[in-house]
Formats: C-alpha cells, structure tokens, sequence
C-alpha cells in the first residue's frame, strides 16, 4: 500500500500546477495566433476576394479544438489536485477554495473564461462570413467554403456547449 508523504504530495502539486500554468500558456497564444489570423485573412482577404475571407472560420474552428483540448486538460488536472492532493492533511487548498468561488464567474449558466474565448472565436467566424458574403461571386469554391464556413460556426457552438457542460 502506497502512502503520501507530504514531501511527495507537495512535489506532485507543484509539478501539476506547473502544467497548468504552461497549458495556460498555450491557451493564450492560441487566442493571439486566432486575432492575428483573423486580422491578417479578413484583412487581405477583402482585396483578395471571398475564398481568402472564408478559409479563416475553418481555421479558427482548428485553433479553438486546439483550446478546448487545453481546456479540459487544465480541467482535469485541477480536478485531480482537489479531489486527490487537496485535504486536511496535506495544508493545500486553492483548487477548494477556487472552486467555490466559479459559481460567481458565470453569466447564464456559462463560465466567463468560456464565454470570452468562445466570443473572440465565434465573433470573428461569424465577421468573416458577413465579409465574405460582400466579397462572393457566386463560384463553386466560394459556396464550398461558405458551407464549410458556416458549418464551422455551427461545430464551435457545440464545441463551446460541450465546454460548458464539462465546466459546470
């Protein structure tokens, strides 16, 4: 039977903590890489034409599976550090305490941090159909990307319901 030392739990915690700090990291580099490419395609994409414009929403989508994969990490790993690590023995305890307080970092039922990131994403996508559809000519690849655009749109909402959901 294995026993915690307090030594080993501390190390643990620490090492864990550390993770999330570098998935935070990642998070918001992601969201920097998606403003940037949506200022960049919705940028040259209105001199360029509709195809330009409408390859960023699929993009975005990407970049947000890759946000929401961080997500769920730092979701889990937290999880872990309270219901494993936290205790009365163990003298640690911000994942408790942080806990308590989410329930007032909501709007509707949803996270603020969901919210926001899941905003910037959604925002742009949708900015870059409207855009598009100023630019379209009716071409066979312009409608093949509107349709994937809009499906991209569609797949974020239940991206970021499936993220609320694992959040409450």
């Amino acid at each position: 039977m294995q026993t915690n030392n307090p030594s080993s739990t501390e190390m643990e915690y620490a090492t864990l903590r550390e993770e999330v700090l570098k998935r935070i990291e990642s998070r918001q580099q992601t969201i920097s890489i998606a403003l940037t490419l949506a200022g960049a395609f919705l940028g040259l994409g209105w001199n360029a034409g509709a195809v330009v414009i409408l390859i960023y929403p699929l993009i975005a989508f990407l970049l947000a599976i890759g946000w929401a994969q961080n997500e769920v990490f730092i979701m889990q790993i937290n999880t872990y550090i309270r219901d494993h690590l936290e205790g009365e023995q163990s003298g640690l305890g911000w994942q408790r305490f942080s806990k308590q307080g989410m329930s007032e970092l909501r709007i509707f039922g949803w996270p603020l941090e969901i919210l926001a990131i899941g905003g910037i994403f959604i925002l742009t996508q949708i900015m870059a159909v409207g855009l598009g559809s100023f630019r379209f000519t009716n071409s066979l690849p312009e409608w093949l990307l509107m349709i994937l655009a809009i499906a991209a749109i569609v797949g974020m909402l239940f991206l970021l319901n499936y993220m609320r959901r694992r959040a409450a």
